[in-house]
């Protein structure tokens, strides 16, 4: 770890280069939202003031349903007031400029992973391991936010990626099972044109919609690999030819032949647009996508499964890290007040029996929250399966160097628009790709 004075080239580079990841299903931002402060209940603090926070929020998916709690929270009290500032796709620009001008929010969102690490590393989070309200939270599910035995976040729902079907347009081609290996994938593909139907929905023109591929199809290959390396990979003594890899290619080009017309010129909107219509039977995703396929269609018959990359079934676990992370600023301890209205604020959110507790039925996707009983949406129902047989594993997002990502999803974008499926060029180029922020892991 570099020292706690002096922000990491990682963070650095996400600065510049990076988008925030989870949460990348809507580009649309809302600007700082000034929540009027309730009349009733007791203040807090020795002066009997109200004590003032700030939550500067990243995840564009849960903007709408996280500024209710917000508002609910602030009107359900008046000892606290919480301002809630969405920062949409922009956050971890956001959020480095604020820290390089001390003017550090209360509370954040997002980070995890090796990234999270950077900003431990600079000294910016607290380790939240021992406040009361981690009582709430799973202790198997802090692998991403807990470093060098600290815990730096508080992971909320599970993020998983991988392929939404539409079951209607399933059983117009005649398919009655997910498929479960490459072999199968390519019979569905094939099944859905021979019935008119267009395989995949694209939306190519966001990156990441397709750029995360090496995190929602390769992970199965990449993460193990990673973490057997250890303190080799951290030095960057890292390859993405792997064992496995040029199959895992092999669907990427599977995908990238099969989708609606121009998917270079459509967005990540359009892409939920295709698929909530029914234009297209399948679409690479992650499950924050329900809420906004849900918006378009409420209606609609729909499932999710992981993204198959062997002919090996029992090799086909789906990736997953938590898709909504809190995080608490270390300058929060400077002020007791401050420190005991956010435990305030988190114990009326993530207790279910509060006024907070819609979010887990909302979401529709598996919690880290050990009280709730989410409603799940039927979208989920998969991955819930996976998730009671442990059969899952972390996104190589989670272990990606910082600003590693954005490079990533141009590389592959580039590839798929080339039309020239070099696949040793393009392990080059991840390659080339991570070795240029390497430095960010040590």
């Amino acid at each position: 770890m570099k020292s706690k004075n002096i922000v990491s080239l990682g963070i650095m580079a996400a600065l510049f280069t990076g988008m925030v990841l989870t949460g990348c299903g809507q580009t649309q931002q809302m600007g700082a939202t000034e929540l009027e402060t309730p009349e009733t209940s007791e203040k807090t603090g020795a002066t009997g003031e109200v004590v003032e926070l700030e939550f500067l929020f990243g995840d564009p998916n849960r903007t709408e349903i996280f500024s209710r709690i917000v508002d609910d929270f602030n009107n359900s009290q008046s000892a606290v007031h919480v301002t809630f500032n969405a920062t949409g796709t922009n956050h971890l620009e956001e959020l480095m400029t604020r820290l390089a001008a001390n003017d550090a929010p209360d509370i954040t969102s997002q980070l995890q992973g090796y990234e999270l690490a950077s900003y431990v590393d600079a000294g910016y989070i607290k380790d939240i391991k021992d406040e009361p309200f981690m009582k709430y939270i799973r202790d198997t599910e802090l692998d991403t936010v807990t470093i060098d035995g600290g815990v730096y976040g508080i992971p909320m729902d599970t993020q998983a990626w991988g392929v939404f079907y539409n079951k209607d347009l399933f059983d117009k081609a005649g398919i009655s099972e997910v498929p479960t290996t490459v072999t199968e994938l390519k019979d569905c593909v094939d099944k859905l044109k021979a019935a008119g139907i267009t395989p995949f929905a694209a939306g190519y023109a966001t990156e990441w919609t397709i750029g995360q591929f090496l995190g929602y199809g390769a992970s199965s290959i990449l993460t193990p690999a990673a973490v057997e390396l250890g303190d080799d990979y951290k030095k960057g003594n890292w390859s993405f030819d792997q064992p496995g890899i040029d199959q895992a290619f092999n669907v990427l080009d599977m995908v990238g032949d099969n989708t609606q017309d121009r998917p270079f010129d459509t967005d990540v909107s359009g892409q939920y647009a295709t698929f909530a219509k029914g234009d297209a039977a399948m679409m690479l995703q992650g499950n924050w996508s329900i809420l906004q396929i849900r918006e378009l269609n409420p209606d609609i018959r729909m499932g999710m499964f992981p993204l198959p990359i062997s002919d090996d079934p029992e090799e086909l676990l789906f990736p997953k890290q938590y898709g909504f992370v809190i995080n608490i600023l270390k300058t929060s301890d400077e002020d007791p007040n401050k420190a005991e209205a956010i435990n305030q604020f988190m114990e009326y959110f993530l207790n279910p029996e509060n006024g907070g507790g819609y979010y887990y039925d909302e979401i529709g996707v598996p919690t880290a929250n050990a009280f709730a009983e989410p409603k799940l949406d039927e979208a989920s129902e998969i991955l819930q399966q996976y998730l009671e047989k442990e059969k899952t594993v972390f996104t190589y997002y989670a272990y990606e160097p910082a600003g590693f990502d954005a490079e990533s999803w141009k590389v592959t974008v580039e590839y798929l628009n080339s039309g020239n499926k070099d696949h040793k060029k393009l392990i080059q180029n991840f390659n080339d790709a991570f070795d240029k922020y390497a430095d960010a892991l040590e």
